[in-house]
């Protein structure tokens, strides 16, 4: 008569349970250590995200109102812009504009400005620049677009 042979079921050793807990704690350090750095750039990433959309409609509504009133006062009768008189620069503000719908860049981003500028390139052609600036940690950002508008 043979017995069989039993198996010796050996458990975990200390040094390994040690090890195992080591490298967890490794590993949660990594991720607690990325985690305000993600949520910093998520910021930042939401914030151009906003500026870029304000630009975006900005410039849709300025085509939509078209070549012929493409000025201070038909772009200040359509609400676009905050003066009829650009500045030195030659730019419109629409800093406050649109605050109804949440989307004037002084209500959205911090320290947000709004800028529309109309420059004639030929002579039924204007080219028309967004620009949209902010401050990110007191680091000032922008965002510019632009399009052409025709005389058709």
């Amino acid at each position: 008569m043979t017995q069989a042979k039993q198996r010796r079921v050996r458990g975990a050793l200390l040094i390994e349970s040690l090890f195992a807990v080591f490298l967890v704690a490794i590993v949660a350090t990594i991720i607690a250590a990325t985690m305000p750095l993600a949520n910093n750039s998520r910021a930042r990433a939401d914030m151009l995200n906003k500026a870029v959309s304000i630009a975006q409609k900005q410039v849709e509504n300025v085509r939509g109102v078209g070549y012929p009133n493409l000025n201070g006062p038909q772009l200040l009768a359509a609400g676009l812009v905050e003066s009829s008189t650009a500045d030195g620069n030659g730019r419109f503000h629409f800093t406050n504009v649109d605050s109804a719908a949440f989307d004037a860049p002084a209500l959205v981003l911090p320290s947000g400005k709004g800028y529309l500028k109309i420059e004639q390139v030929g002579l039924d052609l204007r080219l028309v620049t967004v620009r949209v600036e902010w401050t990110d940690r007191g680091k000032p950002r922008h965002t510019v677009l632009s399009t052409m508008i025709a005389n058709l």
